[in-house]
């Protein structure tokens, strides 16, 4: 996968199946202590995430935001990976 100008790669997961996978430009999650937002070139993170909302803002500067129960949240590399047992 090429790394793009504009944004990074992110893959939301949960058990049942991938969820979504696509470039974007930024996400803000629900951390366990407060939300937090991640943009390209971010160093490595890994953060437990908490029952709340997640909002990604696509390359053409859309936006899209569902909501997501507990989980894990990984960034490395210009790759994002949320783990969650539920989301809507």
């Amino acid at each position: 996968m090429a790394n793009s100008e504009k944004g990074f790669q992110i893959e939301i997961v949960t058990p049942q199946k991938l969820y979504f996978s696509g470039e974007i430009v930024s996400v803000i999650a629900p951390g366990d202590n407060g939300l937090f937002q991640i943009l390209k070139g971010h160093a490595p993170l890994l953060a437990s995430l908490k029952t709340g909302k997640v909002k990604l803002e696509m390359a053409d500067r859309s936006e899209k935001s569902f909501a997501i129960s507990d989980g894990f949240f990984e960034v490395s590399s210009n790759k994002a990976i949320l783990l969650t047992e539920n989301i809507s």
